[in-house]
């Protein structure tokens, strides 16, 4: 997801596509700058018996070598930045390809932006919140890693998402981390552009999770893809199949006609989102449209910022 919103807002590839579908793109997590690189590469190095410089040495190191190094390098503190914490290997600012974040550099895009279909799904988070914190988060630590997140603007987010009475916070803490890395920063993006936009907020009908028992019941980042491909029919309640025909029917019509209500006609016509009537399709069963998805906490965010 991503790379898709680079390519689609990098006017040197314009050419090679027509139009854009992202998925969950975590557009508030910031890409790094070669010098944000210095600390995790020389650690990378050092794991892989390298010379932070020589290229051909890491060129030499397999494809399991790297994940393996990698690995240790992500358990390691290579930023201040928490974010980073859960995405430590992004695309580099190199002022060549990319110049800026991806919020930035959407804002100030001035050629016209092609026909998208963007969305996010209801607990985004839940998934890195839980593989970052495997025991309950105590209301001390939720402050504290506001605080680390959110610095000078931490009170008002604390103001916002006060802590409740269960000895657990990672709850509040996905639902912040869902609205702030994930929801919000979507919406900015989708702003620009003439945009179909979907929240996904079915969560997988069969046994999927293996060891992530956490995300079961829940709509866990990635919980959309068996659906929009189709890869566990077999195990898919009768309810998930018509989730899923109805997604490979919007985005077939998509990828054939740049609008996913044509040339197979939906039960439920997709509306386009537009600044001021943000409107949204919502992939449940059975499927439905909203408007002004998770409003007002983006205007709160918008408010506050997503990149220093």
């Amino acid at each position: 997801a991503q790379s898709t919103a680079l390519h689609y807002v990098t006017e040197e590839m314009q050419s090679f596509f027509q139009a854009a579908i992202i998925q969950s793109a975590p557009l508030t997590i910031p890409f790094r700058t070669y010098a944000e690189y210095i600390t995790p590469g020389v650690l990378l190095a050092e794991q892989l018996h390298c010379q932070y410089h020589d290229l051909s040495c890491f060129r030499n190191a397999s494809y399991q070598e790297i994940i393996a190094a990698q690995r240790v390098v992500n358990n390691l503190v290579t930023s201040l930045n928490l974010l980073l914490f859960f995405e430590p290997w992004m695309p580099v600012i190199d002022d060549v390809v990319i110049h800026d974040q991806l919020l930035r550099t959407v804002q100030n895009t001035t050629f016209p932006l092609k026909p998208l279909i963007i969305g996010t799904l209801t607990e985004e988070a839940v998934l890195y919140i839980h593989e970052g914190w495997h025991k309950p988060v105590s209301a001390q630590t939720y402050a504290e890693v506001l605080l680390v997140t959110f610095a000078q603007n931490a009170l008002k987010v604390l103001e916002r998402y006060p802590p409740d009475s269960s000895m657990d916070q990672r709850p509040l803490l996905a639902r912040v981390g869902t609205n702030y890395v994930f929801a919000c920063s979507t919406r900015v993006f989708a702003r620009k552009a003439a945009t179909f936009s979907y929240v996904f907020g079915y969560p997988l009908d069969f046994n999927g999770w293996d060891n992530l028992t956490f995300c079961i019941g829940h709509v866990c980042h990635g919980s959309e893809l068996p659906y929009v491909f189709q890869s566990a029919w077999l195990n898919f309640t009768d309810a998930g199949r018509r989730v899923s025909t109805t997604m490979v029917n919007y985005w077939g019509n998509f990828a054939k006609t740049k609008d996913p209500n044509r040339p197979v006609k939906p039960t439920v016509e997709w509306p386009m989102s537009a600044r001021g009537s943000e409107r949204f399709l919502f992939f449940q069963d059975p499927i439905s449209t909203g408007e002004d998805y998770l409003k007002d906490d983006c205007d709160f965010f918008d408010q506050i910022g997503y990149h220093s």
